[in-house]
């Protein structure tokens, strides 16, 4: 067990998406969303198994809260359905929706578990998607009504809340067809991006005016990219990737507005988005903290770049190296935390909300042994704990995911969960990280003040 040292109130967790576990896609009136459509389309997932039943969580979610309670989460980070809640993504509620995530927040407070809500993770209601979708500008304001909607309903007990979950991902489905809605248009890609953005801005509103109690944010993942050498090419294709990936994003909402690189590259390819008078003043909104998801760096090298719209990594950049043939760099949290402060400015708290690897090979004889999960999350905590004693404002940690479960395009065949599911009953089974993480959670338990203390 790694001896960390962190602040007495640092909170543990794990995460989950709502499409990811839910099912239950057309029960009690939910509206399918562009990820049934792109899951119900053949050849977009893997094995072209869609997500309709994914973990039942729908179903099980009293399930879902007996393992985190069996775990010993403090924390729990999970997404609502816009198409549960707004079938028709506008105007009329579906009551029996907003039941539904009732009785999993008022589960997780009966359990202990604090519920941490993101307002949306990449499932736009199909019906909007037929309206233009995150191309069309409107959606800032179908956004700022969603939001409305659900603070007004369940703002009176969560106390932290995201607005978007890695806003790159409407890129790969706007920009280049990897995710739904699988569209390939590089421009309609960019306006995208930046609709998102002002969608985030009206989300902050709206949770301004909800006056709702907590505290508000956005989650970007930072892949930081790292030149294979110094040579112009490769430095190059480093800036790009990261722009791409996230400075678009960071700029906008820390930087005062997109940078002259990245104006300068869209402009010469045609695909930079159209920006209002005011659009750049309901972006920055200040907010309350910044949500990091982080898994590992990219090692880029211009002579095996494909030319693709992704900078591509070296397969061999001298790390060490997972068995899922990830690599394992776990000083990647505290690169990111490091530019956030000196690229950006930004000293407030920082909650890492996503961070976790894939099942290898190496569990394929055991799927419940899953040693290289351990090393892997150990390190990041490691990591984490020496980015607190630099200074940075860290507070809690989220490890993906609480169970496997449906990873988009991958389908089930990619499994981040800290617990199995059995693909027969859809039980959730423990594994030897679910155990390593519970005691690790209560080792630090231990170290916090009893309630006369605090």
């Amino acid at each position: 067990m790694p001896t960390l040292y962190l602040p007495p109130h640092f909170k543990f967790g794990a995460a989950t998406s709502a499409f990811q576990i839910e099912g239950g896609w057309n029960a009690d009136g939910k509206g399918p969303s562009i990820w049934d459509t792109f899951g119900h389309s053949p050849g977009k997932v893997k094995n072209d198994e869609p997500g309709d039943v994914a973990c039942d969580s729908y179903h099980r979610y009293g399930d879902d809260i007996a393992l985190m309670r069996e775990v010993g989460l403090d924390t729990y980070r999970m997404s609502l359905s816009w198409s549960r809640l707004m079938p028709e993504g506008t105007g009329q509620v579906n009551q029996a929706g907003v039941d539904y995530y009732n009785r999993v927040i008022d589960g997780l407070l009966d359990a202990g578990v604090d519920p941490n809500v993101t307002l949306y993770h990449w499932d736009l209601p199909q019906v909007l998607e037929d309206r233009g979708g995150w191309a069309n500008r409107d959606v800032a304001d179908w956004f700022g009504e969603y939001a409305t909607v659900v603070f007004d309903r369940f703002g009176d007990r969560v106390r932290r809340w995201a607005t978007l979950n890695e806003p790159i991902a409407i890129w790969a489905g706007y920009g280049v067809g990897f995710f739904a809605p699988g569209r390939t248009d590089a421009r309609a890609g960019r306006q995208a991006m930046h609709n998102a953005l002002l969608a985030h801005g009206s989300g902050v509103q709206a949770f301004r005016a909800a006056g709702s109690p907590g505290e508000i944010g956005i989650v970007l993942d930072i892949w930081k990219r790292h030149p294979a050498t110094q040579s112009a090419r490769d430095v190059a294709l480093a800036h790009e990737g990261d722009d791409d990936g996230f400075r678009f994003f960071l700029d906008a909402l820390r930087g005062g507005g997109y940078s002259d690189r990245i104006r300068h590259r869209l402009q010469a390819e045609g695909t930079m988005p159209v920006i209002h008078d005011g659009d750049q003043e309901l972006i920055e909104q200040p907010i309350d903290y910044l949500g990091l998801n982080v898994y590992s760096r990219i090692v880029v090298d211009s002579t095996k770049n494909d030319g693709s719209q992704f900078a591509r990594t070296d397969p061999f950049p001298g790390g060490n190296f997972l068995d899922n043939g990830q690599e394992f760099y776990p000083r990647a949290v505290l690169d990111a935390l490091n530019l956030l402060r000196d690229d950006y400015g930004w000293t407030g708290p920082v909650h890492i909300t996503e961070n976790g690897m894939a099942d290898g090979p190496s569990s394929d004889s055991d799927p419940l042994q899953d040693d290289e999960r351990i090393r892997y999350v150990s390190g990041f905590l490691e990591w984490i704990s020496e980015a607190i004693r630099e200074g940075h404002d860290v507070r809690s940690y989220y490890l993906w995911s609480l169970m496997d479960n449906f990873e988009w395009s991958a389908g089930f065949s990619m499994k981040f969960g800290i617990a199995a599911l059995d693909p027969a009953t859809l039980d959730r089974v423990p594994k030897k990280s679910a155990l390593w993480y519970r005691d690790v959670i209560a080792a630090h338990r231990k170290t916090r003040p009893t309630a006369e203390q605090a």
